[in-house]
Order: C-alpha cells, then sequence, then structure tokens
C-alpha cells in the first residue's frame, strides 16, 4: 500500500532538499526543529556529510512524513526501514483482524465495512449486502460513488465531497503518492456533474441516502482507525459503520 511516485532515485540530501519545499520548511527552520546548526544541515543536503539514524528520525519527526516515506528517507540515508508492511496472512495481523472483526459482527445488522487508503474494500459484515445488493469486498467506493451518483438509487454527493476532502488531506501529508491524484480526479469530475446538494441547517454530517425498491435508506457514517500504527496497512485502513437514522431505516435492516 501507499505506493510513491516522482521520488529522485537520488541521495539523503536531495531528498530532504525535495521534503523541505514540499512542507515549505526553510533549511534554518529545520536545523531548529532538529537541534541542529543550519551550517550542519546545509553540509548533510549538499552531501558533504552524513547524517546519523538518529538525526533521520528526527527529521523524519519534524517534517511529519507518512511511514512509507519515513521508510524511504532512511533508505536514502542508508539505514534499514523502520516501518513493516505485514502481510495480512502474517500471525502477528490476527490480534488486529480479530478486533476487527468483532467490531464488524457486533455491528450487525447495520453495515460496516473496512477500506484501504483508496477505497477500496478489503472487509465487510452482512448488513453491506443488503445495503449494497451484493458484498463489496474487493469493489473500491469512489467507484461506486461515481457510478451511483448516475443513477437516482442513491445520493452518494454529500459524501464524495466529504471524501474529496479527505483524499486532498491524505495528499497534502503525503505528495509523492502517484494513486491519490487519479482519484481525486474522477471525484472532480463526478462533482463538476452534479449540483452541490442542498444542506438542511439541521444536518451535523454528511448523509448518504440509498433508495431500495420503494424505502429511503438514510444512513449516518462513523470512521475508526487503529490509533498511532506502526504499520503501514494498519495505518491506512479505514472503518466505515452506517449507523440508520430514522426509524424506517433501521426496520429494514432489523427485519431482514
Amino acid at each position: 500500500m501507499g505506493s510513491i511516485a516522482g521520488v529522485p532515485d537520488g541521495s539523503f540530501g536531495e531528498r530532504l532538499r525535495q521534503w523541505r519545499r514540499i512542507r515549505h520548511v526553510s533549511q534554518a527552520e529545520l536545523a531548529g526543529r532538529v537541534g541542529l546548526a543550519a551550517r550542519q544541515l546545509s553540509l548533510i543536503e549538499s552531501g558533504r556529510s552524513n547524517p546519523e539514524r538518529d538525526l533521520v528520525l528526527r527529521v523524519i519527526d519534524a517534517l511529519d512524513l507518512g511511514l512509507v516515506d519515513r521508510n524511504l528517507l532512511l533508505q536514502a540515508a542508508g539505514f534499514a526501514p523502520v516501518y513493516p508492511d505485514v502481510p495480512v496472512h502474517d500471525p502477528r495481523w490476527h490480534p488486529f483482524t480479530t478486533a476487527v472483526d468483532r467490531l464488524l459482527r457486533a455491528h450487525e445488522p447495520f453495515p460496516a465495512l473496512v477500506v484501504d487508503a483508496y477505497g477500496t474494500v478489503v472487509a465487510a459484515n452482512r448488513g453491506c449486502k443488503a445495503l449494497f445488493g451484493q458484498d463489496p469486498v474487493g469493489t473500491n467506493m469512489i467507484d461506486r460513488y461515481v457510478a451511483d451518483s448516475a443513477t437516482s438509487d442513491t445520493d452518494w454527493r454529500e459524501v464524495a465531497w466529504a471524501a474529496r476532502a479527505r483524499l486532498r488531506g491524505q495528499l497534502a501529508r503525503a505528495p509523492l503518492d502517484e494513486r491519490l491524484p487519479g482519484l481525486i480526479a474522477r471525484l472532480d469530475t463526478l462533482l463538476a456533474t452534479l449540483p452541490a446538494p442542498t444542506r438542511d441547517e439541521a444536518d451535523l454530517v454528511a448523509c448518504p441516502a440509498f433508495r431500495i425498491g420503494d424505502r429511503l435508506i438514510r444512513m449516518g457514517l462513523l470512521a475508526a482507525c487503529f490509533d498511532a500504527a506502526n504499520d503501514i496497512t494498519l495505518e491506512e485502513l479505514r472503518i466505515e459503520l452506517f449507523y440508520p437514522l430514522d426509524p424506517g431505516s433501521e426496520e429494514f435492516f432489523r427485519l431482514r
């Protein structure tokens, strides 16, 4: 996950300079943040001095890099990556998959799913089939926003606007990510052809509405994630819990 493109195959100094520009941080300001003289940082950026591992770790903290980019900067300095990307079948995943499975089951009969950083569904409970008409695992929610908003069955506009804002926030933190711009562009295209949703002042969150048969199902969406994750995949997972917003919508799921 978190594939990166556009990063030069250069030295630590070149990559550090690129990240300083992305973060709009001067050499003197970064030097102050990491407890280094500006002259020393200049020597490192120019390749005339090699950084120690502890300094590299302070730099990536000061620049607030994501785990993938932290690993890349460590490797550019000649050090082993710190943050793993553990396969989901690895035994170390068991406590986390167990926790997620329990959460998804406990949320039934209401829908709950898990998506990666790019909106692809990696797990879902039985309530999702009632809502989406199929098991959504393996599908992409951004594609669903685009496809469903072209019909009268589902009004994803509110959620699509919120998703675009979230993806833009991700891109601001990981501007070298090669997949996020494409997802944002697809949402931009969708939202450019649809009128902005009319928002009731009483609405506290963006909520999708589903037309299933002759019923209108209104849902709220609550997102959760693992706090302070040190694994790349775990850092990117997002658990989405759908809640019915009225008695009729709740009855729809409880009677299925």
